[in-house]
């Protein structure tokens, strides 16, 4: 994050505006504070634009270094989201096929310097290779497919929770709109019109993905749709991926200009302060890390976990146990998750039940705070506290082997 920071004060000539709108987004500063990948996405993307840019202008052997760049930049976003490196690939062909064809063929330009014109590129190929993707990678992307009419109004709202929370409240940036369109409207410039397209074009590919998972995650679970979204709906956070971007573009439709919209702005951050100071709190504090610290000094390699939790966020709440337990992925240590009412007490007694993991290794069982089971013979407590009132309250447990 303080990296993305300094990268926002270098390309605003050391105007401190934007960074501290970036220092206080609530979304980063939760996402830091569990060490989720946000910033690191957001850093990745930084070095594409950045590369890009110069690539607009540079001539000669002074384009290897920015192609490298771009080419590093690329493949560190697709490594940290754990995709396929012939993903990756793809996305450097088609970035310097956009800049190569606005350099090098005069007809492009109509498209590649007028924003509109552009989009009318962009945006058919990106929902084209997400619908294929629907057909080829399967998954969440599958529900593009399967449930047509609830993934279109989940976009709808993924939209709205991604790039109106998200980014135009969540960096207090709403202010800043009006003159945004206002220049985009007039602009012509490769670089400008290049940033804007990258906006667009990747709010909408992560929109997408968003409502995928949303529906994918509601059926999966057997929840509302809309009940889902609810929970789910801090998958926004995803588009702060184009942060960098978003803010390099209205630093250059405001031109430095911040006084003429002193007001809303002060509107915008007495908006945003208050959820900035709760996500520093609930940033750092998570009953998982608790539960997870009174047994990983025990727990020996190959040794697994059960987590028993309700369907909604229990594999969320899972996810969380890695940091304290075996955050390096080196000590073959699996958790599991089981529903209270899915008979998990005989699969602790031996018994395999088909379709699901094998517990026979479990040695440490965790129960989630408000689930009331009745734990078998063989076990006994070895930790119990209460989760903080921003994870919802509760007793949690902790249970042995014996």
């Amino acid at each position: 994050m303080l990296a993305l920071i300094g990268l926002l004060l270098i390309m605003t000539k050391g105007r401190p505006h934007l960074a501290a709108l970036v220092a206080i987004h609530p979304s980063l500063i939760f996402a830091t504070g569990r060490l989720y990948p946000e910033s690191t996405v957001a850093l990745a993307v930084a070095g594409i634009i950045l590369a890009s840019l110069h690539l607009f202008e540079r001539k000669g052997w002074a384009l290897l270094q920015w192609v490298l760049l771009a080419v590093a930049s690329i493949h560190l976003l697709v490594l940290v989201k754990g995709l396929s490196s012939m993903i990756g690939w793809y996305l450097i062909a088609a970035l310097l096929a956009w800049i190569g064809l606005d350099r090098l063929v005069p007809k492009f330009q109509e498209y590649s310097r007028n924003p509109m014109m552009g989009l009318s590129i962009s945006i058919p190929i990106v929902l084209i290779a997400m619908i294929a993707a629907s057909f080829t990678a399967g998954g969440s992307l599958a529900t593009i497919q399967t449930h047509p009419v609830e993934w279109l109004f989940s976009l709808f709202i993924a939209l709205i929770d991604g790039f109106g929370l998200y980014l135009l409240v969540g960096i207090c940036c709403w202010p800043f709109l009006s003159d945004l369109i206002t220049d985009l409207k007039k602009s012509n410039e490769n670089g400008h019109v290049f940033l804007f397209i990258f906006v667009a074009s990747g709010t909408l590919l992560m929109s997408m993905w968003i409502a995928s998972l949303w529906v994918f995650e509601a059926n999966r679970w057997d929840l509302p749709l809309w009940e889902n979204m609810i929970l789910m709906g801090n998958n926004g956070r995803y588009i702060t991926a184009l942060i960098f971007p978003f803010l390099l573009l209205i630093h250059r439709s405001s031109k430095g200009k911040f006084t003429s919209i002193g007001k809303p702005l002060m509107l915008a951050l007495l908006i945003v302060l208050p959820l900035s100071m709760l996500a520093g709190m609930h940033g750092q504090t998570m009953w998982t890390d608790d539960a997870a610290r009174s047994f990983s000094d025990e727990i020996d390699v190959g040794e697994d976990f059960l987590y028993i939790d309700d369907e909604a966020l229990a594999m969320h709440w899972l996810y969380t146990f890695r940091l304290e337990v075996d955050s390096e992925g080196d000590h073959e240590i699996t958790g599991h998750w089981r529903a209270p009412d899915s008979n998990w007490e005989i699969e602790l007694e031996g018994q395999a039940i088909q379709n699901r993991g094998d517990l026979s290794d479990v040695h440490y069982l965790v129960i989630a705070p408000n689930i009331d089971v009745d734990v078998p013979n063989g076990w006994e407590k070895m930790a119990s506290g209460e989760a903080p009132f921003l994870n919802g309250g509760g007793e949690w447990m902790v249970y042995r082997a014996v």
